[in-house]
């Protein structure tokens, strides 16, 4: 029994060297092997606290509890919480690769997807799933932020100035910009967006779709032409 004891507490151990581990390769942007080793982590807390289970019969693995079902539900939501935090850091991480190049945009969309649905499967409600991807959200509103000043000021490439396009389109952009709170991730409003283009007279179909793109992200969470999105990020 001591010796069942001393491997359950060393696997523990490794669980949360594990997840150290993962928050190392989540701060240094390696996303994919950050997300295998807390999956690694939590396989492993799922075996300690099969300790909890007197036995188990037969093929269908049935298992009886040693303790009151209350404390096992516990258990589930304790490592819920802890799935939560680490999806938490990896979505952030994520999003703030986007804005510093590396990982193409498609594959962070992609983990993004697989990680929400994890989270799904696992049982994670959607109160916890929306306080998981707020700073992702806030990742998003900045890119719409981005496409729309790009296409005001006509830029055919987001880090080349169009020295063609018109000088109130130029300052229009301009304005977009020192509306935003990069440090916070805070983006400026649609209606702040399109009070700049009414105030410089800016007449710009896309940009105008863009800014109905972004309010019905906001109100719906939902990412309109996704595909579009995706590329132009």
């Amino acid at each position: 029994m001591e010796s069942i004891d001393m491997k359950i507490n060393i696997i523990f151990i490794v669980s949360l060297f594990l997840f150290a581990f993962g928050g190392v390769l989540s701060y240094k942007n390696k996303t994919g092997s950050a997300i295998a080793t807390y999956g690694a982590a939590i396989l492993c807390l799922v075996f300690v606290y099969l300790g909890k289970f007197e036995s188990f019969e037969g093929l269908g693995i049935k298992a009886k509890m040693k303790e009151q079902i209350r404390e096992a539900d516990a258990t589930i939501k304790q490592l819920r919480e802890i799935s939560a935090v680490s999806s938490e850091a990896t979505l952030t991480n994520l999003m703030a690769g986007s804005f510093m190049g590396g990982m193409k945009s498609e594959k962070r969309f992609e983990l993004h997807d697989k990680i929400i649905d994890s989270l799904k499967k696992i049982g994670a409600n959607q109160d916890q799933i929306n306080e998981i991807e707020s700073d992702w959200k806030k990742g998003i509103t900045i890119i719409y932020h981005r496409i729309i000043q790009d296409t005001v000021e006509q830029r055919k490439n987001p880090n080349q100035i169009n020295a063609e396009a018109p000088e109130e389109a130029r300052k229009a952009g301009h304005e977009i910009e020192e509306l935003l709170d990069f440090k916070n991730w805070v983006a400026p409003t649609p209606q702040q967006i399109k009070s700049v283009l009414e105030k410089y007279n800016i007449k710009s179909p896309e940009a105008e779709e863009w800014i109905s793109d972004y309010d019905h992200f906001l109100k719906t969470g939902e990412i309109r032409n996704k595909e579009k999105f995706i590329q132009l990020n």
